[in-house]
C-alpha cells in the first residue's frame, strides 16, 4: 500500500510538472510570438516612416527644381511630360509635377469680397460642361455652395436645401480646398467628377476617326474626366491677373470654354502647336501665327485677339506629388507650389 501511495504521489508530481512546462512553454511562446509581432508592427512603422520621409523629400526636391532651374529648361528636359524615378536612401521616389493653372478654378466662380457671381467664369465652365457632355447648370449649385448669401440660383442650392437632404448636410459658404468637396454639392457624385463623360457611341466614333497621330494625342479619353479640367488651388495675394489660363497646360475642353467662337480645330490645333514646343509657349503671341485662330468672331476681332486677353504663359501653380516606395511599403505626397511666393499653398500626406 505504501509502495501504491508512493508511486501515486510520483505520478501527481510527474503529471503537475508536465503540465507546469507545458504552461510555461505556452506562455513563452505567446511571449515569443507578441515580441516578434511588436518588432514587426515596429519594424513595418519604421518603414512606412521612412517611406513617407524619402516622399517628402521628393517634394523638396521639386520645390528645388520648381525654384532653382528656369521653367523653359525644365520643359526641355521633359519634366512636365514624364514623371522621373529616383533611387535614395534604399528606396526609389517617382516625381511627377504638372502646372494646375491651366484648369479651370472652381473658386472663380465667386468674386469673393463682393460675394458675387462672375459671370465670364460661370461662361467658361457652362462651354467647357457642354462640351463634355455634362450639365451646364451644376455649376449653380457649386456657386451657391461657395457664396455668403443665402439665396439659391435658379439651379442652385443654399442651407434649407442642404438641411433637407439624407442625410442633412452643411453648406460651406467659403472657398473649397479641393475638388473632392464637390461631392457635398447636389448633382455631383463621384462618377461624374472621375470616370470618362462619352457616351459608348462617342467613345467608337472617337475610335474611327481619320485624325493624325499628332491631333489625336491633342484630346485623350482623360480630357473627358471633369476632375482633369478643374482645379482649387489658388496662389498667395490673388490679384485680378492670377485667373488668366496657362495656356501650356490647359486641356482640350478648357481651351473650348474660352470662347464661343472655338472650334475642335482650333482646339486640337493650339494643343499640337504645344507638343511640337515640348509642352510649351514662351509667350502667348506666338499663337498669332496660328490660321485656326484668325478666323472672324465680333467686330473687326478675330479668336485670337479674344483670348489672347485671357491666357497666360507665364508659371502660376505647380502640383507637385511624390510617391515612394521602401522595403514594400508606399507613401505619397502631394504639395502645391506659388513658385513666385516660393510657398506651399497645399501640403497632404
Amino acid at each position: 500500500m505504501r509502495r501504491y501511495k508512493i508511486k501515486r504521489r510520483g505520478a501527481i508530481i510527474l503529471i503537475t510538472t508536465t503540465l507546469v512546462l507545458t504552461l510555461t512553454a505556452s506562455v513563452a511562446l505567446v511571449y515569443v510570438r507578441f515580441t516578434l509581432n511588436e518588432y514587426r508592427s515596429a519594424t513595418t512603422i519604421a518603414s512606412r516612416e521612412r517611406a513617407l520621409q524619402l516622399a517628402q523629400s521628393g517634394i523638396e526636391t521639386g520645390i528645388l527644381m520648381l525654384t532653382r532651374i528656369p521653367v523653359d529648361s525644365l520643359y526641355d528636359f521633359g519634366i512636365f511630360t514624364f514623371a522621373p524615378t529616383i533611387p535614395l536612401g534604399g528606396g526609389t521616389i517617382t516625381l511627377s509635377l504638372t502646372e494646375e493653372s491651366g484648369k479651370l478654378n472652381v473658386n472663380r466662380l465667386v468674386r469673393m469680397f463682393e460675394d458675387q457671381t462672375d459671370e465670364k467664369q460661370l461662361e467658361y465652365f457652362q462651354r467647357m460642361s457642354m462640351a463634355m457632355g455634362i450639365p451646364a447648370n451644376l455649376w449653380q449649385a457649386v456657386i451657391d455652395y461657395i457664396d455668403e448669401n443665402n439665396v439659391p440660383m435658379p439651379q442652385g442650392a443654399e442651407r434649407d436645401d442642404y438641411e433637407r437632404l439624407i442625410p442633412p448636410r452643411r453648406i460651406k459658404n467659403g472657398r473649397m480646398q479641393s475638388i473632392e468637396e464637390l461631392l457635398f454639392v447636389p448633382g455631383f457624385d463621384a462618377k461624374l467628377l472621375y470616370e470618362d463623360s462619352r457616351s459608348a457611341e462617342k467613345i467608337q466614333n472617337m475610335a474611327n476617326t481619320t485624325l493624325s497621330d499628332l491631333e489625336k494625342a491633342s484630346m485623350t479619353p482623360e480630357d473627358y474626366i471633369l476632375a482633369n479640367n478643374i482645379t482649387t488651388y489658388l496662389v498667395y495675394n490673388a490679384d485680378t491677373s492670377t485667373d488668366l489660363i496657362n495656356i501650356n497646360s490647359a486641356p482640350y475642353h478648357v481651351i473650348l470654354s474660352l470662347s464661343e467662337f472655338m472650334t475642335p480645330v482650333a482646339a486640337r490645333k493650339i494643343i499640337a502647336e504645344r507638343i511640337k514646343r515640348k509642352g510649351h509657349f514662351k509667350d502667348p503671341s506666338e499663337l498669332a501665327q496660328l490660321g485656326e485662330l484668325q478666323i472672324g468672331t465680333t467686330g473687326s476681332s478675330n479668336l485670337y485677339k479674344e483670348i489672347s486677353f485671357r491666357i497666360t504663359t507665364q508659371n502660376q501653380l505647380y502640383k507637385i506629388v511624390a510617391d515612394a516606395s521602401l522595403d514594400s511599403q508606399v507613401a505619397q505626397v502631394m504639395g502645391v507650389l506659388d513658385p513666385n511666393a516660393k510657398r506651399l499653398v497645399f501640403y497632404a500626406e
